[in-house]
């Protein structure tokens, strides 16, 4: 029993109060439908006086008229029998969707019950809420309690577009992915803590990884499912419990684990993840061998929760504890998100940790391979090092790792001036051939040969899109639109607004996200603006948010220039 004033559920996105201060919530349910029952703690469900919600989700959209008809058929007739009365059967809309309103009487159980029901929906998912009335209580005193708990039903209404989901789980792309996120929806389990080992060799091959997860029941009940997923396009090799159990058959991209004992409620368990990162694959750019055998992974960890809820909207997100160890050649060097806490040589090889207590950022990545520290260079708000592949030392411009330095530190101070401090008091920049890697926490990658504008637009991305995390409808969006605004935004504060309106321009001309935000500015104001993209920004810090999000806080004003949510992935 969960005796709460509201029983909320992240993963469909539902909040429900109870009627009354002395009722408790009991939640069951299968693996795809939850069922929570809502009644006085003392009394027993023969009474007939209890109420339910009933959460569940469909392949496409919810048929509301034949779900109604069914649950009429099926559930409410053989429940009552002979004496089963249909009194109202109407098209109502509830927190802003659409639903049908069904009032039933007859006898269960030799009572004499009245049954209220709403049938809601929401894309795919099905919201059902049921209040029964005993005909022996007084009518009116239960009736005021359950409309509190009808008029304190939230509902998250940000849909996402409903479109078929392949089943395959085999390959990479898109298909891909979307199995991982549907195998993911409703997943109770949140990660605590991540703990990485990374063994790597001389010459080509791929690298053995291993994962162990803390991970968090915050479910109201008891669960004994657990499942695993990589990205494309790795696979499990083997799964251990925390007993050091080997989980039979749990190999593939996907795996379900069956616990051995079920988790309850608030309480954790750890699972170890085995798997290889593979030497190079050009489709899924997961891994890949560069210049003197530096290679690069992102998006690597295992996952084990969505990142939406089954409406599209961003589920908040938990700051997770990272610790990710190294084992290589003596002359190999590994940087990645987080500080480095150990690094010593022993036996030929190399042990370096690199620790992560704060960092809210989820796709980390990595560079392994024969790097030098070239740079340190220490400024009031972060220190930043630079780390340079010795092989590109010999092209790259003399000088160039301190002019690279100055301009993080310069956009640095600048972004915490405009949207606020980020939890982060080192910055590690990698400098190296490794392509389109994505910043991971404070870590930077970026060609030698770098122009200062690329190195602005790189430090935005750790306030958009690291402390910021994006999720839902547009989240890609996002990801290039804000970091490019925000050095367009430094641009013309520090080489002027005449530099800036050129670069808009040409922007404008290729169509370029962060045109749309720069319209946006000018429709509200520059001062209005501003406030408004710092206020988002401290609101969603070690969050996620969404574009509905961003527009809710710019206003209907300047929303008008961005693009619709349902427009975008």
């Amino acid at each position: 029993m969960l005796d709460v004033p509201v029983y909320r559920n992240q993963a469909f996105g539902v909040a429900l109060p109870r009627p009354f201060d002395d009722w408790v919530f009991s939640a069951g349910g299968s693996p795809r439908t939850i069922t929570v029952l809502f009644h006085p703690r003392r009394s027993s469900l023969r009474e007939q006086l209890w109420g339910a919600l009933v959460l569940t989700s469909f392949d496409g959209p919810v048929p509301l008229g034949a779900v109604a008809d069914q649950r009429v058929q099926s559930t409410w007739q053989p429940e009552f029998g002979a004496s089963f009365r249909l009194l109202t059967r109407d098209s109502v809309t509830v927190a802003g969707l659409p639903a049908i309103h069904l009032v039933m009487g007859g006898a269960v159980n030799r009572v004499a019950v009245d049954v209220e029901e709403y049938a809601i929906a929401r894309g795919r998912d099905l919201v059902v809420l049921q209040f029964r009335y005993p005909r022996g209580l007084p009518r009116d005193s239960v009736a005021a309690g359950y409309e509190r708990v009808l008029l304190g039903l939230a509902i998250r209404t940000e849909v996402a577009a409903v479109a078929p989901v392949a089943d395959s789980t085999v390959g990479g792309g898109a298909a891909r992915e979307a199995s991982m996120a549907r195998a993911l929806a409703g997943s109770p389990w949140r990660t605590r803590a991540v703990e990485a080992r990374v063994r790597g060799d001389s010459g080509p091959g791929p690298m053995s990884v291993m994962v162990r997860l803390e991970a968090v029941n915050e479910d109201v009940r008891a669960r004994d499912t657990l499942i695993v997923a990589l990205r494309a396009p790795l696979t499990v090799d083997s799964v251990r419990g925390a007993t050091g159990r080997v989980f039979p058959g749990a190999r593939g991209p996907l795996v379900t684990l069956r616990l051995p004992q079920p988790v309850e409620a608030l309480a954790a368990t750890a699972v170890t993840v085995f798997y290889r990162l593979p030497e190079e694959d050009r489709t899924a750019q997961i891994l890949g061998a560069r210049a003197a055998g530096v290679r690069h992974a992102v998006d690597w960890l295992p996952v084990l929760e969505p990142r939406v809820d089954s409406s599209g909207a961003a589920l908040p997100q938990h700051v997770v504890r990272r610790s990710v160890r190294f084992d290589l050649p003596e002359a190999s060097t590994a940087v990645t998100a987080g500080h480095l806490a150990v690094d010593f040589t022993t036996n030929a090889r190399r042990q370096m940790a690199w620790v992560a207590d704060a960092d809210p950022a989820d796709a980390s990545g990595f560079v392994v391979g024969p790097l030098q520290r070239v740079l340190l260079r220490p400024g009031p708000l972060v220190s930043v090092r630079v780390w340079l592949d010795p092989s590109l030392g010999a092209i790259a411009p003399e000088g160039r790792a301190g002019e690279i330095a100055d301009a993080v530190l310069e956009a640095w101070a600048f972004y915490t001036r405009a949207f606020g401090r980020v939890a982060y008091e080192d910055a590690e920049v990698v400098l190296g051939d490794v392509g389109q890697m994505p910043v991971a926490g404070a870590t930077l990658f970026l060609s030698p040969f770098a122009t200062r504008d690329a190195v602005r637009e790189s430090v935005a991305r750790v306030w958009w899109g690291q402390t910021v995390r994006f999720a839902g409808r547009g989240a890609e969006w996002l990801s290039r639109a804000l970091p490019r605004w925000s050095a367009l935004a430094l641009t013309a504060a520090l080489d002027g607004d005449s530099i800036r309106q050129r670069i808009v321009r040409e922007s404008e001309a290729q169509g370029g996200a962060a045109a749309a935000l720069e319209a946006a500015r000018r429709a509200v104001g520059d001062a209005r603006f501003r406030a408004a993209l710092r206020e988002f920004f401290l609101n969603y810090r070690s969050r996620s948010a969404s574009l509905a999000d961003l527009r809710a806080a710019i206003g209907t004003e300047g929303s008008e220039a961005l693009p619709a949510p349902s427009s975008l992935r």
